[in-house]
């Protein structure tokens, strides 16, 4: 007698961007057969939709945003030394808005790699504007690192209209003048001669000046009491879906 096939169960989550390769991937596929949504919206004329691509081949997200008729996103790609690290994010977007080229109101940011854009634009941007908030990030069920900053992690937790969320930076929208503020304060902490991994670091001692020199997302988590209440967290994925 034949075992049973074993179906992959994927949750269909309502959010307009999926921010996780495996759910991304399936969606993606999915696309392909929605003929309908082929072409079918336009980028709202007060947003930018910006990502980071540095490889040739077009990312999942681009691919996405084309599939469904966004044109006029914005694709960085900067020359950088060495592996890539993620601070190198913060830089990049940094010096987009520094150099006046973005003239909206608005800005999305997503990963190109690992997120997709499954409905509408405007939408997203009408979702955001409910929100009582100048900058919305991804939430995440991660809890990795927040051990380096267990002060912000308790407060964290006071301020969750969920449990078990927490920020995630692959993914975000806001007002443009102040993700500017943020990212500028961001980059007080970067460290361009250190790029810890998890599993590297023992004490948080061997970081004297706590977060210099860690990840982009820790960076912004460590920030997230600072710019609070006007930088938040899609706690209930209206916007995001990540798990």
């Amino acid at each position: 007698m034949k075992k049973p096939i074993k179906r992959q169960k994927i949750r269909s989550p309502y959010s307009p961007i999926i921010h996780r390769e495996k759910i991304a991937v399936w969606f993606s596929k999915a696309l392909q057969t929605a003929y309908w949504l082929e072409g079918a919206y336009k980028k709202p004329q007060d947003l930018t939709i910006l990502t980071i691509n540095t490889m040739k081949e077009k990312s999942l997200f681009e691919q996405s945003l084309d599939y469904l008729g966004i044109k006029n996103y914005v694709v960085l790609n900067e020359k950088f030394s060495g592996e890539w690290r993620h601070t190198l994010k913060i830089r990049f977007i940094l010096n987009y808005l520094r150099s006046g080229k973005c003239k909206t109101k608005y800005l999305l940011y997503c990963d190109a790699f690992d997120c997709l854009l499954k409905d509408d634009p405007n939408l997203v941007l009408d979702l955001f504007k409910k929100h009582n908030a100048d900058l919305l990030f991804c939430a995440t069920s991660s809890k990795r690192r927040f051990r380096f900053i267990p002060e912000i992690f308790e407060w964290t937790k006071t301020v969750a209209t969920k449990s078990g969320r927490y920020l995630n930076a692959g993914a975000f929208i806001g007002k443009t003048d102040f993700i500017l503020g943020v990212f500028e304060e961001a980059e007080r902490h970067l460290d361009p001669n250190s790029n810890f991994k998890e599993g590297t670091i023992r004490l948080c001692d061997e970081l004297p000046e706590f977060p210099e020199g860690y990840s982009d997302q820790l960076i912004l988590r460590y920030l997230h009491k600072q710019f609070y209440p006007r930088m938040d967290v899609d706690y209930i994925n209206r916007i995001f879906y990540r798990n």
